[in-house]
């Protein structure tokens, strides 16, 4: 973990201030993002997996700011399955003074895509192809959901979704119309 250039990248890359609290990576999210990397500059998709207490959110700070500085013209949506995950993701990128946008509904979630900014947003997983109470858009199914906004989606980037068809939509939109994954 600490070889010269390791150590090196753990202090330029790896150290945030969390609501004012210094914090640094573990070796599996070092590990993990490096190999996230790799995969999203050969344009490939893939999942980081972690435990409980593993580090999840400080993982996604870290390589939502690297796809930030190295992929030219990049966006991050950040999908969670769980709205505890969503305002954790959000409390966690404010305290390292990231701005986040939760979308609201689906159709926030389709707005926000067809916009150039925010470069970072998070979601839950039940706003793909999902219409409801608060809501507008019809009651499509996820299949057609995707085929709508396929064309439109800049970036997307997943780390845990428990819903493997919903997964698999999102994988499709990856290798279909994203830059960075």
């Amino acid at each position: 973990m600490c070889n010269k250039h390791r150590f090196l990248d753990i202090i330029n890359n790896f150290i945030v201030f969390d609501s004012g609290v210094k914090k640094t990576c573990r070796h599996n999210q070092y590990f993990g993002i490096q190999a996230a990397k790799k995969h999203i500059a050969q344009r490939k998709d893939g999942i980081v997996w972690h435990t409980q207490g593993s580090g999840k959110s400080l993982t996604m700070v870290w390589l939502a700011k690297w796809i930030r500085e190295n992929v030219t013209n990049s966006r991050v949506l950040i999908i969670t399955d769980r709205t505890e995950l969503d305002e954790q993701i959000e409390k966690v990128f404010f305290g390292v003074d990231e701005s986040i946008y939760r979308t609201k509904s689906g159709a926030d979630l389709i707005t926000q895509l067809n916009q150039p900014n925010p470069w970072l947003l998070c979601s839950l997983v039940h706003k793909f192809g999902r219409g409801g109470d608060d809501d507008s858009l019809d009651s499509k199914d996820t299949d057609d959901f995707i085929k709508d906004i396929q064309a439109s989606l800049p970036s997307d980037f997943s780390l845990r979704a428990i819903y493997l068809s919903l997964l698999m939509s999102v994988t499709a939109l990856s290798l279909a119309s994203c830059t960075a994954l």
